[in-house]
């Protein structure tokens, strides 16, 4: 079959693979109807190997590189191996993605994402930029019927919403803003409106997102580079400032940024990855009482079940978000190369492997 195959920095390939194994005890075969391209894969290939394991393999799931990349996928059950009941050939399925050790302190408490061995397919095993992958049964969380395939597809991304908003305590009613408006910042725009928040504040530097931002429902859009903006946004948000700030750029300065735009004890999460460490204001931090919270990926059965809910409710569709389907053959060209232009429509690309 077909597959993007991570070599190394720089060296992606569309390649001739080996179909992945039938499925064992707990397992399925998934053939992929989409993949997303997300920014992580995007550092792999540019500045990694940051997160694809090199000269030894991962402890949980024995790979190494090379690697097929890909974790934002949907598909159909293909195959089901032995001990599965739940599901069933022809089924249509989003995958966590998430693998972990399932026996450590953290596992044992449901906190799978601070596993010490915590992996993804697409980084630490094979995952869905090719034709199927096979994968635990667990990971695979059903999409109800309406729900088309494209848009189960963003349900990996909207879990990682899902989850910095619980981890920051959003209630109703109270104000949010959300610094980047890509994927991530989208996706927390939405389940932030879902979740009753008023205002909700986006704030990004490129104008198309902008107005992405502000069809999707948030009031005021602002640029953060702009010399105002805390007092915009604090005038948004009745001069107080915000009750919850997510931080979902991961740029060396978004993370300061959004300790400062939230009011004295508020609740700032940072859920996007910065390169480079950042410098925080701690007096105003500690005499403001605020709190600074982190946030990682998502539980299957918490913010991925509710993701995937989230979508069949209509929050947000692929036609709002997608800038560009392409085939496998052009990840690379189409995809990895164009993701972060500022001359496209929306914030996604998505990959289908049979086309």
């Amino acid at each position: 079959m077909r597959a993007v195959v991570w070599h190394g920095r720089g060296d992606v390939r569309v390649e001739e693979v080996a179909q992945p194994p039938d499925p064992g005890p707990e397992e399925v075969k998934v053939a992929v109807e989409w993949c997303g391209i997300c920014g992580t894969d995007l550092e792999e290939w540019r500045s990694g190997p940051r997160l694809v394991p090199v000269g030894d393999p991962h402890p949980v799931t024995g790979r190494q590189a090379p690697l097929i990349l890909g974790h934002e996928v949907s598909g159909r059950i293909a195959e089901v191996g032995p001990g599965v009941s739940e599901l069933h050939e022809g089924d249509l399925v989003a995958l966590d993605a998430l693998i972990h050790c399932g026996e450590c302190w953290w596992c044992r408490r449901h906190q799978v994402t601070l596993c010490p061995q915590l992996a993804a397919i697409g980084l630490q095993a094979d995952g869905g930029l090719a034709e199927a992958v096979t994968v635990p049964a667990q990971m695979c969380v059903q999409v109800p019927d309406g729900v088309g395939a494209d848009t189960a597809a963003l349900a990996e991304p909207v879990a990682v919403a899902v989850r910095a908003l619980r981890r920051g305590r959003l209630s109703f009613n109270e104000s949010l803003v959300v610094l980047g408006a890509g994927m991530i910042g989208i996706a927390s725009l939405v389940v932030g409106r879902s979740m009753g928040a008023a205002p909700i504040v986006v704030a990004d530097p490129i104008a198309s997102r902008r107005e992405l931002a502000r069809r999707l429902g948030a009031d005021p859009v602002l640029d953060p580079r702009d010399p105002d903006f805390l007092e915009l946004a604090r005038d948004a948000t009745e001069g107080r400032g915000a009750d919850v700030a997510v931080d979902a750029a991961g740029s060396r300065d978004s993370g300061p940024l959004a300790l400062a735009v939230v009011r004295p004890g508020g609740r700032a999460v940072v859920v996007g990855l910065p390169s480079h460490p950042a410098a925080v204001d701690l007096f105003a931090f500690a005499t403001g009482e605020k709190e600074l919270i982190g946030s990682l990926s998502h539980v299957w059965d918490e913010d991925f079940a509710a993701a995937v809910r989230l979508l069949a409710d209509g929050v947000l569709t692929a036609d709002q978000v997608i800038a560009a389907r392409i085939s496998l053959e052009e990840t690379i060209e189409r995809g990895f190369a164009s993701i972060e232009s500022t001359e496209l429509p929306g914030v996604k690309i998505h990959v289908n492997p049979r086309s």
